[in-house]
């Protein structure tokens, strides 16, 4: 079974709400993770400007911002 995916700014938003922390945060910890090869990010094939994320992927945001 493939991975639930969601847009950046879904999973921003639930990060989010998750962990407390505001947007600057998450997003900077989100290009750290994406330049350590943890996470990754798709092209949306219906929309060239959206970037889709792994549900997995999302919750290794939040390990990474609640450890």
């Amino acid at each position: 079974m493939p991975d639930e995916m969601m847009t950046k700014g879904q999973a921003v938003s639930e990060v989010m709400q998750t962990t407390g922390y505001g947007r600057q945060v998450v997003e900077k910890k989100m290009v750290e993770l994406e330049a350590r090869g943890t996470i990754a990010f798709e092209d949306d094939p219906g929309d060239t400007r959206k970037k889709l994320i792994s549900r997995a992927h999302v919750n290794a945001v939040i390990a990474a911002l609640t450890r």
